[in-house]
């Protein structure tokens, strides 16, 4: 007669336990992510909506919303440094300095416009002077003494000695947003000249035959523009 063998124990399925590890490293990826998710929005709550320059920007500018751009930025203590959104834009003011497209705008470079150090000057140029400038540009002013009518009989061009450098760009004439240059003709351009330059500058474009000449840093007068 055998003996009976034994009979297997039936395994129920259990619930895990808080000592499961596999159960406790769940636990703690999700706390983390909660976490880390936290603290990235308590990162975004700290930025603060700040006035950039919408386009390039010369001293004498006037600071409106309509030449502005809201950028919304973390600068922690920096912040009150610069040109806040949500508050009154000052009245009758004015940038001292140049800003690039997209820069932000500082409060220390906010002026009243009498007390600008340099104004924008028209001076009278050949359009030829003006290929290649825009709105910040930096350039040379050139002038030449004017012509005798023996001189210009005689077909003599003038001599270019430098008057003033560097001046930055204020405003070039344009058309159909293009700047009106690459013809012979005599044309004018907007120029940032210090207060104490104005009167002499001026002076030296009385005469619109020769004009006074510019030319980019870094460049060369050209010939045959006179």
């Amino acid at each position: 007669m055998s003996a009976d063998l034994p009979a297997p124990t039936a395994r129920r399925l259990s619930a895990p336990s808080w000592k499961d590890s596999r159960l406790l490293v769940g636990v703690v990826l999700v706390l983390a992510s909660v976490v880390v998710g936290a603290l990235a929005i308590g990162a975004a709550d700290e930025r603060v909506g700040v006035w950039a320059a919408a386009s390039d920007m010369t001293p004498g500018d006037p600071v409106r919303e309509s030449d502005l751009v809201r950028v919304d930025v973390s600068l922690g203590d920096q912040a009150g440094k610069y040109l806040q959104t949500g508050r009154e834009l000052p009245q009758g003011a004015t940038i001292d300095r140049e800003l690039r497209q997209g820069e932000l705008v500082p409060r220390s470079a906010l002026i009243d416009r009498g007390d600008l150090t340099v104004f924008p000057t028209v001076v009278h140029v050949p359009a030829t002077d003006l290929s290649g400038l825009a709105k910040g540009s930096r350039v040379a002013i050139y002038a030449a003494a004017p012509l005798s009518s023996q001189d210009k009989q005689a077909g003599r061009r003038p001599e270019y000695t430098e008057l003033l450098s560097p001046v930055t760009v204020h405003r070039v004439p344009t058309q159909g947003g293009t700047v009106i240059g690459g013809s012979s003709a005599d044309s004018s351009v907007e120029l940032l000249i210090p207060e104490d330059e104005v009167e002499r500058v001026l002076s030296a474009d009385t005469d619109a035959d020769p004009p006074l000449r510019v030319v980019a840093n870094g460049g060369t007068l050209a010939e045959g523009a006179e």
